[in-house]
């Protein structure tokens, strides 16, 4: 990975209920790979059981693409930054 990779987990802006992941290559590049997923999912099975959910479940080639990425970035040893508040 030639770049510092940061995933980041944080509250949806508009719904509590709701968590955004979202990658960055540094502070001023985020990546293409935003997905929202409801906090209840999040809590309960995790973050790459809940991305593979998502990929597996879904027809929409976007959030599929979005997934993956997002997958494969946290098994290249991205940083994973919780910024999450609880409920």
């Amino acid at each position: 990975m030639p770049e510092n990779i940061v995933v980041e987990v944080s509250n949806y802006r508009n719904s509590p209920q709701k968590v955004t992941i979202k990658a960055y290559c540094n502070e001023k590049k985020k990546l293409p790979s935003a997905v929202n997923i409801s906090l209840e999912q999040y809590e309960s099975v995790g973050l790459i059981q809940s991305l593979t959910n998502i990929e597996n479940n879904t027809n929409n080639q976007l959030l599929i693409d979005k997934c993956k990425a997002l997958l494969e970035f946290i098994a290249s040893g991205a940083t994973i930054r919780m910024n999450c508040y609880a409920r």
